[in-house]
């Protein structure tokens, strides 16, 4: 039976994504074990295993009524004595936030006794989506930055998510074409340390990935004059041409043909060894389900580069850019289904008759009543490990996503209808 639920409802799934890729950070839950156990299990299967660094604060049943503030006092100096990090975050989550616990006064509390820093959060579900809760997550690391002198052609990567599929392999690739553009990344957020978090007005741009981060680029601005520029998650060769256009542009460079020439030649080579598999994939119908800051893109490589019919674009998490723009003006305009719940998303993907999913794991269930392909791209994916160096992005991503696309489509298993 289809879930009637919100497919990505809790702000506090958000923000521990937004933390969790300072390496040297520690998430503090104050709830209940099971957003603690339910946040860090996300974690751990989504290949981040050797950093799972998220406590709860143990409140017990009776500060339900009560209150349980004083639990987040003895937990940030359990942290502090154990982990030694430079950053912790509290996340004050929904029953607590009912009860009306102060948790910005308990972290004031040991402000003075501890080195780390400490920001707290409200990330209550009920209070929004996890997207909500990731912008007001990075948009909140601004308070420990400091402003600094710029340094020229460097950049920082904003709304970068490190838990999501491929995820370090992509920054490896977006890193290695922008150095060969001479350009350097400065601060990602978040895939670094609280210092580089700190540093982060180094650089003389915010790259805003997908729109997302849009809110922590947006408050840069106003407070270091560090100007902003949206880009296309690099999927495929034209996204990915764009990606290095406008950062190029904004930085007053010129773009390296003979860098982009060669990169092509590699793909060229490659896509001519499976041409054949590559024709049967025109006008096959499918559907994208994925974070805005990706989906969208990989939906425009999916329909202009491999030919396929995206028949449905789903954005399963929305970010601060205006959707309901891209509903009326987009290329995507009546196929488009912005945070639906499940069992709207589940129907509609049935009456499209779609035959490949580009999503997560919350998909698989629906692949198999569809007797559909699988491909995992999108967050959460839990029954894929990632830790080899193969990118989905760039110029390297092209043939890795043309692999598993035609692998995933060639390798599926097709139900067979028993005859009566």
């Amino acid at each position: 039976m289809s879930s009637y639920d919100p497919m990505h409802d809790c702000k506090l799934i958000g923000a521990v994504r937004a933390i969790c890729g300072i390496r040297d950070s520690a998430v503090i839950t104050h709830a209940r074990p099971g957003c603690q156990s339910g946040a860090a299990l996300m974690r751990a299967l989504g290949s981040q295993q050797d950093d799972v660094k998220i406590i709860c604060s143990g409140i017990k049943g009776k500060e339900m009524a009560l209150g349980g503030d004083f639990r987040v006092s003895a937990a940030i100096r359990a942290v502090e004595e154990q982990l030694n990090p430079g950053l912790i975050a509290v996340l004050n989550c929904s029953a607590p936030s009912i009860m009306g616990d102060d948790v910005q006064g308990a972290a004031n509390l040991v402000e003075d006794e501890i080195k780390a820093r400490v920001m707290t959060l409200s990330t209550a579900g009920y209070e929004g989506a996890d997207w909500m809760g990731y912008e007001e997550a990075l948009a909140a690391l601004v308070q420990f930055m400091v402003p600094c002198d710029r340094q020229d052609h460097t950049v920082n990567l904003l709304g970068f998510k490190d838990d999501a599929p491929r995820a370090m392999a992509d920054l490896l690739e977006m890193t290695r074409m922008l150095n060969a553009h001479g350009i350097k990344v400065n601060t990602v957020l978040s895939a670094c340390t609280f210092d580089d978090v700190r540093q982060a007005p180094k650089a003389c741009l915010n790259v805003v990935l997908g729109g997302d981060g849009t809110l922590c680029a947006d408050r840069m601005e106003a407070l270091f004059g560090t100007p902003k520029v949206t880009v296309p998650y690099p999927f495929g060769l034209n996204n990915t041409l764009e990606f290095l256009e406008t950062i190029c542009s904004k930085l007053g460079k010129n773009l390296d043909t003979t860098f982009i020439r060669a990169e092509q030649e590699i793909i060229k080579k490659g896509i001519e060894r499976v041409y054949f598999n590559l024709q049967g994939l025109c006008g096959l119908p499918v559907a994208v389900v994925g974070e805005a800051g990706r989906a969208r893109d990989f939906a425009v490589f999916a329909s202009d580069e491999l030919g396929l019919d995206v028949k449905t674009l789903v954005i399963s998490s929305a970010n601060p850019l205006d959707w309901e723009a891209e509903k009326k003006q987009g290329r995507f305009a009546g196929d488009i289904l912005v945070m639906p719940d499940k069992f709207e998303m589940d129907q509609t993907l049935t009456n499209r008759g779609v035959e490949l999913i580009f999503g997560s794991t919350m998909e698989r269930k629906l692949a198999h009543d569809l007797d559909a392909g699988l491909m995992r791209m999108s967050f959460p994916v839990l029954d894929m490990i990632c830790v080899s160096n193969t990118p989905y992005v760039g110029f390297t991503g092209v043939l890795h996503l043309i692999e598993t696309t035609v692998n995933t489509i060639i390798s599926r298993y097709e139900k067979v209808e028993k005859k009566i």
